[in-house]
Order: structure tokens, then sequence, then C-alpha cells
């Protein structure tokens, strides 16, 4: 195909390891002290069943998965478990993305098994943090997709109307609003429509992930019988295959030694190529940019929002919740990339980007439309935080699940375009059940599935859609269409944006990684 712009790169560089430094998240004002700095041995352990790299949503739900599940995946013997973090444990996209977990039911009209997958990853949060009693402020809510062009409110309705064919069962669960009294009432009075559904929710991420990871630090014994050891500050450099005559199985390098497993499990989204470079070009970094916001008077008290927000237009992809008042009432918006510098290939999450900044703090007086602004219309929200977190821009717009081609043993869930809440803790169920199934089918390399193996199993059983699914023909097939860097200029030239780094949802939403929802 030709390219629209000349400067864009033809392919990417590895993503580098995190940046030891980063920026201050909100979401890290009231840490774990058990897990800061956490080792559970002094020493980095020689060997382990499954090495699990990634302390974020996925990795802790394939660590839960796999310890702490009443019902786990099928093996001969109890599993040792290593988690390896190259920060603080949930210090990457996980601790820094909006706090927002909306599915987004209409965006693949044409393939249901997405709309369904998502809204079960909610339910499955849901229940687990009732069941556990987890206090991280989760509160279901209504959740408003706001529109802002003509095009995209267009192909919205298109889109609900051929789920009137495909998926009656989502399509009942989504209303598309026009009324102008009524949109003033969601508090988006300048929208050309929204979407609105009963089924989202607002949560502290890290909170979330922090008490999983502590339960099995701390449990005595854990339901599996396994073990589980979490080393942070402690980045994986390099995977290489041990010969089979010394185990089989891979060599987890890190800069305080090796270790080696039977099995890897990568939930590295964003920095997936520094370990997979055949990844460089289809899971692409991206930098997106978050804030905590006081409440104006205006949104205080019984003036707060009742839903979460999101805001869909040319070049625009921003989200919004609001925390209880009780605990502060902040407004947690992130997005605006379209107003800041360069972002796709972005790793460094240490820099806030000050054009970015501004407009977070002061977009939503002119969205909402707030007195405050009408009465001097310099008015800012004062903010708490501002951060910046990188996410992970899959080439085909779907997150990458499965066992990887030509490397038996290693296991990747990653590639979550900014859409990880719904999708990540089911992705790391499934990503578990195969890396488990695999052992029983014996030890070393050689007994990892093949592409019609337990991941089938897995795609079959309803865990996962059919389009999450890693196969050499998906890379393949990605690999010849239209990078993620093409895509993002497309879309920010449409919508007058200054930077590089946006990606379409595929179903012509035009769902962009501006952050984490």
């Amino acid at each position: 195909m030709s390219r629209e712009h000349p400067s864009l790169p033809t392919s990417n560089p590895p993503a580098s390891l995190p940046t030891p430094h980063s920026s201050h998240s909100f979401w890290h004002s009231e840490p774990s002290p058990l897990l800061l700095g956490h080792r559970s041995t002094r020493t980095l352990p020689r060997t382990a069943d499954i090495v699990i790299i990634g302390s974020g949503i996925t990795g802790t739900s394939a660590a839960h998965h796999i310890l702490a599940s009443t019902a786990p995946a099928t093996n001969t013997h109890t599993l040792n478990v290593v988690m390896l973090e190259a920060r603080e444990a949930c210090w990457g996209a996980t601790g820094r993305n909006g706090g927002h977990c909306q599915p987004l039911l209409f965006e693949s009209p044409h393939d249901p098994s997405i709309g369904r997958f998502e809204l079960a990853n909610f339910h499955a949060l849901q229940h687990l943090i009732a069941d556990k009693q987890i206090d991280c402020e989760f509160v279901p809510q209504p959740g408003v997709r706001a529109i802002m062009s003509q095009h995209h409110l267009d192909e919205a309705a298109t889109a609900l109307e051929i789920m009137k064919t495909t998926a009656p069962d989502l399509r009942s669960m989504l209303r598309l609003v026009t009324d102008k009294a009524e949109l003033a009432s969601y508090r988006i009075p300048t929208a050309k429509g929204a979407v609105v559904t009963t089924l989202a929710a607002r949560m502290w991420p890290y909170k979330f992930v922090s008490r999983l990871l502590c339960d099995l630090l701390t449990s005595p014994t854990l339901p599996s019988g396994g073990t589980f050891n979490l080393q942070t500050l402690t980045p994986a450099t390099a995977l290489t295959p041990t010969p089979t005559a010394e185990g089989g199985g891979w060599t987890v390098q890190t800069p305080r030694g090796s270790i080696h497993a039977q099995r890897v499990i990568l939930a590295t989204n964003a920095y997936t190529s520094h370990l997979l470079p055949s990844f460089a070009d289809l899971i692409v970094p991206c930098r997106g940019q978050m804030s905590a916001l006081h409440p104006l008077p205006s949104l205080q008290g019984e003036k707060r929002l009742k839903t979460s927000l999101g805001f869909l237009g040319d070049g625009l992809d921003d989200y919004l919740i609001q925390r209880p008042n009780e605990r502060g009432g902040h407004l947690m918006f992130g997005g605006g990339r379209q107003e800041g510098t360069k972002s796709v290939g972005v790793t460094d999450d240490s820099v806030v980007d000050a054009p970015t900044e501004h407009y977070l703090r002061t977009k939503l007086v002119s969205a909402f439309d707030l007195p405050e602004g009408k009465d001097d219309p310099a008015t800012m929200f004062e903010a708490v935080n501002v951060w910046s977190g990188i996410m992970g821009s899959s080439r085909d717009e779907r997150p990458w699940v499965g066992p990887v081609p030509d490397q038996d043993g290693v296991f990747l869930a990653a590639g979550y375009t900014g859409h990880g809440m719904p999708n990540t803790w089911l992705c790391g169920k499934a990503v578990a059940e195969m890396a488990v199934a695999s052992l029983s089918g014996g030890g070393g390399g050689g007994g990892v599935v093949g592409e019609e193996g337990e991941e089938e199993e897995v795609v079959m059983a309803g865990l996962l859609p059919e389009s999450y699914r890693l196969t050499r023909e998906r890379m393949e097939r990605a690999a010849k269409s239209e990078s993620v860097e093409e895509k993002d200029w497309a879309e920010m030239r449409r919508g007058g944006g200054r930077s590089s780094g946006r990606s379409g949802s595929g179903s012509g939403l035009e769902r962009v990684p501006s952050g984490y929802a």
C-alpha cells in the first residue's frame, strides 16, 4: 500500500525496558508496604515451574488462576511460580490507567464474541471483588460514550443496527441517545449523541492487584498447594532456550542472575518486543497521560457525576470517572494525546507532556459547559497529580493471547490498545490455563501445545475470542496490514491533532489507545 506520510517509520525497534523512574501516579499514593521493594527471597530462585514476567492485572490474574483459584487448571504436581517485575509491583499501565472499566459492546458488531468476553471479564472482576471484599472503590454505574463527531455517530448507529441481528443480547444493553435534553442530563450538552449502557464501573486498579498479590504472598497454604515468589526491581532482560540435555524450558536472564523455568508467561504489554523482537511491529508502545483533578463546585456533592464517561471524536478518545465524594471526589481524567507531542513508539513514562496537561485541566470546563467557565473563561481545574503511562497498541487492534510460535514454552497475553480493563483479567486466566495444561503433556519445551492444542480448547470453551488467539498465520496477516503509526497519523490528521500515535478499532468506530479504559 502507498504510505500517506513518508516520515513514518517502516519498522520499529524492539521496545526498551521500563524506565527506572516514572511520573507519580495518583493510584500509587497509597502503596502497599508489603509490596514496595518486595523480594520473597533475598536471592533470585534458580528454578521455577512457571515464571510470570509482569505484575499488572494480566500477570496477577495468571498467578491467581494457577495458585489461588479453588479450581485451578489440571496439572500433575504442585507448581512453583516466580513473578518478575522490572520496577515496583503494579507500577506499569495497570497502576497508571484511568480506573475506568467499560465493556465496549458495540465496537465489534460483526464479532459478538468480543463483547461477550468483555462482559464476562466485567462480571468476573465484580464477583471476585465482592467475594474477597477488596477495598478498591469498585462501583458499578452506567457508562456513557459521548460521541463528538457526526461520522462517529453514524457509525455507532450502524453498529447498533447490525447488532440487532448478530448480538441481540448485547444490543438490549445499549441505548443510542441523541435528544439534547437527555444529553444535557448526562452532562454532555456539546455531544452529537451518546451510547449508554448500564454496565460500567470505576475502580482503583492498583488496590485490586496489590490485594491479590498480598494474598498470594501471605497465605500459609495456597489452594493449589504451590508456591509464589515475587521479585520486584528485577527486569527480565532476555529469554534463551535451555538445551534439552539440561532439562529443556527457558532461561530468563536478569541483572541479578538467571532463572530456569519450564514455562514462561509474558504479561509485558507495551514492552513485549524487548523479549520478543518479532513483535516490534505487532505491539507498539504508546504513551498516554492521566490526571487527578479537584472537582470544581459545580461537580461536588450531589452535583457529582453519576456515570463514567468516554469522549469519542475525530482524533479524540478521552475518558473520565469520579472518585467517591467521601474520598475526595477527584475527577480521574485521561486522554488528550491529540494535543501533545509524539507518543507512539515512546516508552518513557517519567515525562509529563505540558500541552496535554493543560488540555486535561481545562477541557472539561467547556465539554460540560460548566458555570465556572462562563464566569471566567480561563478557569482551570487544580491537579492533584498528572502522570503518564505506556500502553501496548496491537497492530490488528486485538490482544495477543497464547503460545508464541517457534518458542515452545513461552506464552503471551498482551496488546490491549488502551482497553485493558475489560480484557486483562480473563486473558490472564486463559494464558494460565494454556501454560498449566501444557505442563501435563510432559517436561521440557517439547511437551508444549502447538497451534491446534490447548489454546484451541480454551477458545472452544468460550474463554477467549478466536480473534485474540496468537497464531503464526495471524502474525503474518497483521504484518501485512496498515501499521499502528499509519492508522494513528490518519486519525490524528482527521482530528487536527499534533501528535503521532493512534490506532483504530477495526469496526470503523476508531477506538484509539488514548488511555487504559
